[in-house]
């Protein structure tokens, strides 16, 4: 029986761990003690307990980083989570290590978290990363800019300032732990295997080597099967965060569709679903079966994270209400596609409503939807599966000998 840590820093909500889970329970049904190292484990006996996975707490940065312009690229980013100084990065990787000696894996995956990457560097354990195109940057110094849509967008002496700096700090870093030092800042991302979790048209940089993609893995069977409200033959799901910006808005918006729709809102307060409810309109408390979901759904409506790959590989357009760089980059995707259309927060309700609208009542987005289903049709879950436990499996067998 091999102890294999999957590990995830970098993020928010729970799309990780529902990668992680059907990884964790095939590689758990083949003997292997798999355990699970999270940034948030607040749901994680809720989502984990009843499988039996194991999980501990990651090792995190936790002091705001102040003063930084918006990140141009991943570099920048990872300044805001301790990378920018290097006595407090090598506290956190000194935390790293000392984890991972208690626990003694014999097999290390990596999904978004970077700084586990670091600590683990010259340990001698193989490693697997993974995860979606946004959390396994390009192999190219300096890493790829965010904005590739905008001509404005590039700083090369900016870019080559940031790379230099935060190779400084990590092979700082690196050296007190008597480690191989990285000649890149791309270099944190070696590793024995890569597999990004997704499709080359989806990458948010730009196709790479095809041999890279497995496709999407998600938790797809994991909640509660949907119960729709009575009305319209046509339904709509919708997975929103209650702190979105234009949140009543958009419920309000989806209740004007000749539509039955479905809304789950993690947190939202209960005097708020019963406010906005409507009689084409339910909110679900509970996760739902996503498998039964998609295949019961004309759109679907998100903020860009994980459910884009849910919906587009069954056929499904969607319209996009993203939060951050990484959904914005998504979106983008998604609309040069032809697969949906998003809408930027600092819009206004009007404008939403008009997108909504659009991807609902043309059939060219559910045309286009089907069409990427189609192009991609081999990059299944099973298919997914099957690529990363086998390389696990070599891993493991490799490491053995």
């Amino acid at each position: 029986m091999a102890t294999i840590a999957l590990i995830w820093e970098l993020g928010s909500d729970y799309g990780h761990i529902g990668r992680f889970l059907p990884i964790a329970l095939e590689l758990k049904a083949r003997g292997h003690r798999p355990v699970m190292i999270l940034r948030d484990i607040s749901r994680a006996d809720e989502m984990l307990g009843r499988h039996g996975i194991e999980y501990l707490q990651a090792p995190l940065w936790l002091p705001p980083v102040q003063g930084l312009p918006a990140p141009i690229n991943f570099t920048e980013s990872l300044f805001l989570f301790g990378f920018l100084q290097p006595a407090g990065l090598l506290s956190v990787l000194r935390a790293w290590r000392a984890l991972l000696a208690l626990l003694k894996p014999d097999l290390l995956i990596f999904d978004h978290a970077p700084t586990a990457l670091l600590a683990s560097r010259g340990l001698g354990l193989p490693r697997l990363v993974t995860g979606n195109s946004f959390a396994v940057p390009p192999r190219r110094t300096p890493l790829p800019l965010y904005e590739w849509w905008n001509p404005k967008a590039g700083a090369p002496q900016r870019e080559l300032d940031c790379e230099e700096r935060l190779l400084r700090n990590a092979n700082h870093a690196l050296s007190a732990l008597g480690a191989p030092p990285m000649t890149c800042v791309a270099d944190l991302y070696d590793a024995e295997v890569t597999h990004i979790t997704g499709a080359p048209e989806l990458d948010v940089y730009g196709p790479r080597d095809a041999a890279c993609y497995v496709g999407a893995i998600n938790a797809l069977d994991q909640g509660v099967e949907p119960r729709w409200p009575a009305g319209p033959a046509r339904r709509v799901f919708a997975y929103l965060k209650p702190r979105y910006m234009h949140f009543d808005a958009v419920v309000t918006a989806l209740a004007r569709l000749d539509a039955s729709v479905l809304v789950f809102a993690p947190g939202l307060a209960r005097q708020n679903m019963l406010r906005l409810q409507a009689a084409n309109l339910a909110f679900s408390t509970e996760p739902l079966r996503m498998r039964s979901v998609r295949e019961q759904v004309e759109m679907a409506v998100c903020h860009a994270g994980g459910m884009v790959d849910v919906m587009l590989q069954a056929g499904r357009p969607v319209f996009l209400l993203p939060m951050q760089m990484e959904q914005t980059m998504t979106s983008r995707r998604v609309d040069e596609l032809g697969c949906g259309l998003f809408h930027i927060a600092q819009q206004g309700p009007r404008e939403l409503e008009k997108g909504l609208k659009r991807v609902f009542s043309t059939p060219a987005y559910a045309e286009h939807a089907l069409a990427y289903q189609q192009r991609n049709a081999n990059f299944t879950q099973a298919f997914a599966m099957e690529r990363m436990i086998g390389s696990c499996e070599a891993l493991l067998a490799n490491a053995a000998r």
